[in-house]
This record gives C-alpha cells, sequence and structure tokens, in this order.
C-alpha cells in the first residue's frame, strides 16, 4: 500500500490526530505564558499602590491655618488656628474692642487658610452706607435727649461724639479713673488733643449731670 492509498484511507484518522495535536500545542503555550502574565501584572498593581502610598505621605492632611484679623480687635495680626476653628474662635484671641459692632460678622463661619477677617466700629457700617448718624456741629437741630453723659460713657458710646476716636475715648477714660469725674464739661478740655475748638463742636452733645 502506497502512501496516497494509505492517506485516502486514513484521512479522518490524520486529520483529527492534527487537530488534536494543534489544541495540545495550543494550551501547552498558553500555560506557559500565564504566570508571566500574572506576575506582570501584580508587579503594576504593586507599583500603584507604593505610588499612592508615597504621594499620601507626601502630601500631609491640613491641620492648621492661618488667617487675619483687622479693624475693632486689640491685637490685630495674623494667627495661627486648628483647621476646624470658626471666626468666634479667632476672636476670642483677637479680643473685641468695646466699640467693635458684630452685627455684620459672622461668628459661626467656619475659618480657611489666607483668610482675612475685618471687624467693623461701632456705626461704621452706617458710615459707609452714607448714613449720618452724628449730628454735625452748631446744628440748630435739638439734640438734648441726645447728650453724651462724659462721667459714665463707656468706649462705644464716648467714639459717637463727632471729633472723639478711639484714642480720645480712652483718655477720658483713663482721666476718669485717676482724677475722678468731670465736674463741668469744660473739664473735658484736660485732655490731650481736645482744645478750645473740639469743645465748641462737643458742647451742645455733652454733659456731665
Amino acid at each position: 500500500m502506497d502512501i496516497k492509498s494509505f492517506f485516502e484511507q486514513y484521512r479522518f484518522y490524520v486529520i483529527g490526530a492534527c487537530v488534536i495535536l494543534a489544541v495540545i500545542i495550543y494550551f501547552s503555550v498558553t500555560a506557559l505564558n500565564t504566570p508571566a502574565d500574572s506576575l506582570s501584572l501584580d508587579e503594576n498593581v504593586t507599583e500603584a499602590a507604593l505610588t499612592e502610598t508615597e504621594a499620601a505621605a507626601e502630601t500631609p492632611p491640613v491641620t492648621t491655618v492661618f488667617v487675619e484679623v483687622k479693624g475693632a480687635v486689640e491685637s490685630p495680626g495674623v494667627y495661627e488656628l486648628p483647621a476646624d476653628a470658626r471666626v468666634t474662635n479667632l476672636l476670642d484671641i483677637a479680643v473685641i474692642t468695646e466699640n467693635a459692632d458684630l452685627m455684620t460678622v459672622n461668628q459661626s463661619a467656619k475659618l480657611a487658610d489666607e483668610m482675612v477677617i475685618y471687624i467693623p466700629y461701632a456705626g461704621e457700617i452706617d458710615k459707609a452706607a452714607g448714613i449720618d448718624t452724628i449730628a454735625p456741629a452748631g446744628s440748630s437741630e435739638d439734640s438734648s435727649g441726645d447728650l453724651v453723659n462724659i462721667n459714665t460713657a463707656g468706649m462705644t458710646e464716648l467714639t459717637t461724639l463727632n471729633g472723639i476716636g478711639e484714642k480720645k475715648a480712652q483718655a477720658i477714660l483713663t482721666y476718669r479713673e485717676e482724677q475722678g469725674l468731670f465736674k463741668t464739661p469744660e473739664e473735658i478740655k484736660n485732655i490731650p488733643g481736645i482744645g478750645d475748638k473740639t469743645f465748641e463742636n462737643l458742647k451742645p452733645y455733652i454733659t456731665t449731670d
């Protein structure tokens, strides 16, 4: 029997054997490549995890913020506070003055880094809006019901007087503590910076009774 006759007689067996052999070779090659692919995948996952860990280590969580406070506070400046601090915590440190106006200040607001907080003085908001809260000197309007008693007025009330700022108001309070009460309105001229001209402007609006 020659080869041709043999192939024709057993061709189905030969073809089947070739197919089986091809399948065996395919799965053998696949099995050999699988560990390498798995190892490569594991290496990539490990490398990504290390990168994320390093990034987290290089960027520490924010624990403090720096904020600046200005205006009607005794100690203006830049303060470092915890990241979850509020405006009220800042004011506890900076200490507001007696003539501070907190009506427009949200004390519950959370602080943020590089924030600037301004505390307005009493009457400052009204002046900015164009509202005149102080009667002009020499006004003919009767203000007898609005006289400021310079013997009992505090910092806030004194600074409502025309020409009396925070510094002069403090000088008046110090004078009362050291020298006693004013006997007449004219004695306010004993305060440094308050001369005849300033007194004439103040006279219609102050009293010692």
